[in-house]
């Protein structure tokens, strides 16, 4: 009867960390602290996707969806790059590379960070095993 409980426990939130981060977050947005805001944005994101990366139950298919979700997220900047040309009418014609190319570096983080965003949220399906 524990296990049930222990895996609903696996999958709760980490409220009280996340609503301190984000009271630190609003009082360094108030009092204008750049590198306090994006150290409290960078532990937004960080400590709720590691902590259900590692206590997450792990079934079969996993790391290759993750992946597959890392590769789709890696061509986002990409993409926000050639969009971000389309307000000029030369570059309506034909795509203008300047605005691709500028989004380039960050295709390996973007692909980093869409694998544990799949791996850290994603719910697995009731009928896949269980490794």
């Amino acid at each position: 009867m524990s296990a049930p409980e222990d895996e609903q426990d696996a999958h709760a939130p980490l409220w009280p960390p996340l609503l301190v981060t984000a009271g630190v977050l609003w009082v360094a947005t108030q009092a204008r602290q750049q590198k306090l805001v994006l150290a409290a944005l960078a532990t937004l994101v960080v400590l709720p996707t590691l902590w259900r990366v590692l206590t997450r139950r792990w079934v079969r298919g996993d790391v290759i969806r993750g992946l597959g979700m890392g590769y789709i997220a890696c061509h986002v900047p990409l993409l926000l790059g050639a969009c971000s040309t389309l307000d000029r009418p030369e570059c309506r014609i034909r795509l203008c590379l300047d605005g691709v190319l500028a989004g380039a570096p960050y295709v390996p983080w973007a692909g980093v960070l869409g694998t544990l965003l799949y791996w850290a949220w994603a719910t697995p399906s009731g009928n896949r095993r269980a490794l």
